[in-house]
């Protein structure tokens, strides 16, 4: 790792550094995947200028297709309010939030042995407080003043073998979270059948 790198993670936590990386990996995923349904529909509509219009509307069409292709980029591609990153942000807050789900899930256990049939206010309350307040920390570090902006930049200039391995640790970090997810439910019904 050179110098200039390991300065870069230095200034920031690796907590920072993990949560933007999975973040941009995932960004990437939904692009590379909403290219790949882009280039299945154009498939299979391309037919359709090329037989059912009349040759002068289909040079408008492209004309007009060329035209808007600057904002048909933008809002797909705009890492502020684009459209791959809304979802890359989702993604990234459904998976993130399995984790501290585990002790929702362990505190809903608890409550249903105890307390039993709860309001549905209460399971809400008693699920959205773990989940929020260890929400909290990945908010700062990957989306308060768009950090995660620096971040990309940052992650763009880095070679294949980074981005190799960033994709494994984000896949298993994916995975992780749907297995805890899992794992979460079963232990809440090991506890409500104790």
């Amino acid at each position: 790792m050179s110098g200039r790198r390991i300065g870069q993670v230095m200034n920031s936590s690796r907590f920072e550094y993990f949560l933007n990386a999975v973040h941009y990996c995932l960004w990437l995923s939904d692009m590379r995947f909403g290219d790949s349904m882009g280039r299945i529909v154009n498939i299979v509509l391309s037919p359709i200028p090329k037989y059912l219009f009349t040759k002068e509307y289909r040079k408008k069409y492209y004309e007009r297709l060329s035209k808007q292709q600057k904002d048909i980029d933008k809002f797909f591609y705009d890492k502020e309010t684009g459209y791959h990153i809304g979802w890359a942000n989702h993604w990234f807050g459904y998976f993130y939030s399995c984790y501290p789900g585990f002790l929702s899930f362990i505190l809903l256990g608890f409550a249903y042995k105890f307390l039993g049939n709860l309001h549905y206010l209460v399971i809400i309350f008693i699920s959205a407080i773990p989940i929020g307040l260890c929400y909290i920390p990945a908010y700062k570090a990957v989306f308060t003043n768009d950090r995660y902006l620096k971040y990309f930049k940052q992650f763009e200039k880095e070679d294949e073998q980074w981005h190799k391995k960033w994709k494994r640790i984000t896949i298993a970090f994916c995975v992780g979270a749907v297995v805890v997810a899992l794992l979460s439910i079963g232990v809440m019904w090991c506890i409500l059948l104790l």
